[in-house]
């Protein structure tokens, strides 16, 4: 694997420096990601919801602002349609808790994964239009289902769409469309999450409607209590966190931490999660047991979870998403022991029978992160195949399954996940479409581990690592800092628990300790030596001791 290691203006280190009164390599580090202005780093550094941006630039916001006012004068019947993965469910849920006050026949609709699959169905809109249903709003989904839309239009629904997937060529013919990846729209960032477009919504909702006298000064809602569920979607859909997703899973977190929401409450306590929450706490113990509702079962289990006033029916629904999470986990190592098989024979395009089609996303994604390229699996029932694929780094996903349109029923997605339908016919002229675009984009996509500065140890202070513990919250998109050594000598080694690498390193008079995470394979490790770490504080009995965290060795 190559090392990456940035050089740098020192031109540009010294402006931010003297501008905003930060060490050195703190400079080197933002730079390094694309934080070059002062006013920039600032609202890195402390991020507050006044800094999101003005929800009004969205392309056809007025449009449906202006027709959700129109429904709550005339007390329409309303229904929001959303997706079944825990971005679809937190932006159902805070857009359903906030018109649920003002809309006395507002309804909700999650599609079944399965029965149904993602996004609108012709026989979901029939039964809507026979409700009497005249405003249908999609969240998390939509952008892909001209046809749908076209007849909900016929038979007389106005659709608005609330998306944030990758959109095609030919837009649907809806009322209005809510996407910030639509063309001409000037909203300045692209990359929010549904629930975060849903969100952008409901400020400016809330504007427009206290314009139009719906409440007064004291009855205005506080849209921070949403932040919980806005950071759960934004979260859980791997979005990059940066810009307003950083602002969103911040203040979220804050918000999550401490709850008062019935649902959240309960899955917290019996997720065995303390009142101080981090992102990896929401990715690893609270989504997967709201994603696996929609797996296997029917997402509104999570949907009333979130919306529940009640403490004994929250405790009720999130014991009943804990046992059907267990449940998906021995589905899902049933899979991945023979998935697992057929990537070591080479193969990137990964098809059987049985497989069950709500688990296959997920081993999909811890497959292409140990092979280090794009995985697709497709599970058949009869003549129609169900796939789900995940990808890495520069290669595009969606992309590269709209090469293969032609061979596909339906697919959607963006650059790292994405879904498809297909016919038993086509699947052996995909497979070999798809795995040559692969095996082409892979001699183009040379690994790199990509660190933020080269550092002299001596500039680890404890005012630099003050300053690097308002990097958090870290994801895709802002990870952990990474910093390349100087040559170090190697006082120690030890194998902890057969995996891990343990080292005492010796710079100059500087003697510390570091941990390599699954780095056995280094085990001896070369002497003299050079890591790529990401420095912290270890706390006990009230003493503080710098320690590193390794990801990666090399000899020097």
């Amino acid at each position: 694997m190559e090392w990456y290691i940035p050089s740098f203006d020192e031109a540009d280190v010294e402006y931010l420096v003297k501008k905003l009164k930060i060490p050195h390599l703190l400079a080197k580090v933002l730079i390094n990601r694309g934080l070059t202005e002062p006013e920039i780093v600032y609202r890195f550094l402390y991020p507050r919801l006044s800094y999101l941006h003005d929800p009004w630039k969205f392309k056809d916001m007025k449009k449906a602002v202006y027709r959700i006012y129109k429904a709550i004068i005339n007390q329409e019947k309303v229904l929001i349609y959303g997706d079944y993965d825990t971005d679809g469910i937190t932006s159902t849920s805070i857009l359903y808790l906030f018109l649920f006050p003002l809309i006395s026949k507002l309804f909700y609709y999650l599609p079944h994964r399965l029965k149904e699959g993602y996004g609108l169905n012709i026989q979901a809109i029939k039964r809507f239009a026979e409700m009497g249903i005249s405003l249908l709003i999609t969240t998390d989904c939509g952008i892909s289902n001209k046809e749908e839309i076209v007849f909900a239009n016929q038979l007389g629904l106005d659709v608005i769409i609330i998306d944030h997937h990758e959109v095609p060529k030919i837009l649907p013919p809806a009322y209005a469309i809510i996407n910030p990846k639509q063309p001409d729209c000037s909203f300045p960032f692209k990359e929010l999450a549904g629930v975060g477009v849903t969100f952008n919504l409901l400020i400016a909702l809330r504007q427009f409607l206290y314009r139009q006298g719906i409440w007064n000064e004291s009855e205005i809602p506080n849209l921070k209590v949403y932040l919980d569920l806005v950071a759960l979607g934004t979260i859980a859909d791997m979005v990059p966190l940066i810009d307003e997703n950083r602002i969103f899973v911040k203040c979220g977190l804050e918000v999550l931490s401490t709850t008062q929401r019935p649902g959240l409450k309960a899955l917290k306590a019996i997720s065995g999660l303390n009142d101080r929450i981090t992102v990896k706490e929401v990715a690893f113990r609270l989504v997967p047991r709201l994603n696996a509702a929609g797996r296997l079962d029917t997402p509104e289990i999570a949907l009333k979870l979130l919306l529940t006033n009640e403490e004994e029916e929250a405790y009720h629904l999130a014991k009943i998403l804990n046992e059907i999470n267990s449940k998906r986990q021995r589905l899902e190592e049933s899979i991945w022991r023979e998935a697992q098989k057929m990537v070591k024979n080479g193969q990137s395009v990964l098809v059987s029978n049985h497989w069950h089609p709500g688990v296959i996303g997920i081993v999909a994604g811890r497959l292409a992160e140990i092979s280090k390229r794009p995985i697709l699996l497709i599970t058949f029932e009869g003549e129609i195949g169900r796939g789900s694929g995940r990808s890495i780094e520069g290669f595009d996903l969606f992309a590269a399954l709209s090469q293969c349109a032609n061979y596909l029923k339906s697919y959607g997605g963006h650059k790292l996940a994405g879904g498809f339908k297909i016919e038993m016919k086509n699947i052996s002229s995909f497979i070999n479409i798809f795995e040559e675009i692969i095996k082409k984009a892979l001699k183009e996509i040379k690994p790199k581990l990509y660190l933020d500065a080269e550092a002299r140890l001596e500039e680890i202070t404890p005012s630099f690592m003050q300053y690097l513990s308002l990097f958090p919250p870290y994801g895709y998109g802002n990870p952990e800092p990474l910093f390349l050594s100087p040559p170090l000598t190697v006082k120690q080694a030890i194998l902890t628990q057969e995996k891990h690498l343990k080292l005492l390193l010796c710079y100059q008079n500087f003697i510390f300790e570091a941990i390599g995470l699954n780095l056995s394979s280094f085990y001896p490790p070369p002497n003299p030596v050079q890591v790529a770490f990401t420095p912290y504080f270890e706390y006990w009995h009230g003493e503080s001791t710098l320690k590193f965290k390794i990801q990666a060795i090399r000899g020097k």
